[in-house]
């Protein structure tokens, strides 16, 4: 296979790889390159069987040091930090299942060395001997960290997988209940013990903490909806394969917001509105507005 072949193959695999690991579309795609560019320039005795885990290893290791570099950074960030929103409308390449919202925030509260071994094993079926090098610990020792971590993700992954169209339907109908200021329609989308987090990196508004319980997010969201200048709009778009809410003003994205439901309540709701967050989205097309 040429690198060309390589690139347009595998690229989308490597880049949800990163972005996986990560939480961030402009580290995993700078990731991705350097991933590349290393492959490029390796030696011919560098060749191996499967091309696909090389390139898996290389991405891995760097985005490993990316996420620990992240975790320094974090220790001062303003308020939860939650995973940058990718836009996949025209990314048909990337499957929803790899890049699924809810899943990153369960894997952000994995290790480093977590997230990257529970990872590489259960997406890309990486043995522990391979893994063991990307991450500089023995067979034995990754085969535990899985253990660990795969216990991690059943406690706390999704629990309900949603028709689309019921979703799409569910997050207009919230977008509608916000924009009208009807605190007791959105109660009654939230479950009872929703929780809304919100990211704004101190940028932007956003919330410190999570609030909890449908009536206190129902009257945040109205509050808050309620300071918007008139020119603001709502276009549901994919988000993370699945529907997701971005409200604009003057054509520009002010905030993602992603929602997770069992089909008749939403129980979790993510907003972002951090700016270095959206430029992906910033930079995408818009669709219809709701």
């Amino acid at each position: 296979m040429s690198l060309d072949q390589a690139f347009a193959e595998l690229r989308p695999a490597m880049f949800a790889l990163a972005y996986r690991i990560t939480g961030n579309r402009a580290d995993a795609e700078e990731i991705v390159h350097d991933a590349f560019v290393r492959l490029h320039d390796a030696e011919p005795k560098d060749a191996v069987r499967s091309l696909k885990a090389y390139l898996a290893t290389i991405t891995a290791r760097l985005s490993l040091n990316r996420l620990r570099d992240q975790k320094a950074r974090r220790e001062t960030y303003v308020g939860e930090w939650l995973p940058e929103p990718l836009v996949t409308e025209d990314a048909p390449a990337i499957r929803a299942e790899d890049v699924s919202f809810a899943m990153l925030v369960v894997l952000e509260r994995l290790s480093p060395l977590e997230r990257v071994v529970f990872v590489l094993h259960n997406a890309f079926d990486l043995t522990f001997e391979e893994i063991a090098p990307v991450v500089g610990r023995d067979a034995a020792a990754c085969r535990k960290i899985f253990s660990r971590a795969r216990e991690h993700m059943r406690e706390q992954r999704p629990r309900f997988a949603i028709n689309r169209d019921r979703h799409r339907a569910l997050l207009r109908s919230f977008a509608e209940a916000a924009r009208g200021g009807n605190t007791a329609g959105l109660v009654a989308l939230l479950d009872e013990n929703v929780v809304l987090h919100g990211d704004g990196g101190g940028k932007a508004l956003a919330l410190k903490k999570p609030v909890i319980g449908n009536i206190a997010v129902a009257q945040f969201l109205a509050a808050v909806t309620r300071t918007l200048p008139a020119d603001a709009s709502a276009e549901v778009v994919e988000l993370n394969g699945e529907p997701g809410l971005v409200l604009k003003v003057g054509g520009q994205p002010i905030v993602a917001i992603l929602v997770e439901t069992d089909g008749e309540r939403i129980y979790s709701v993510y907003g972002i509105s951090n700016p270095d967050k959206l430029g992906g989205i910033a930079a995408a097309s818009g669709p219809l507005p709701v």
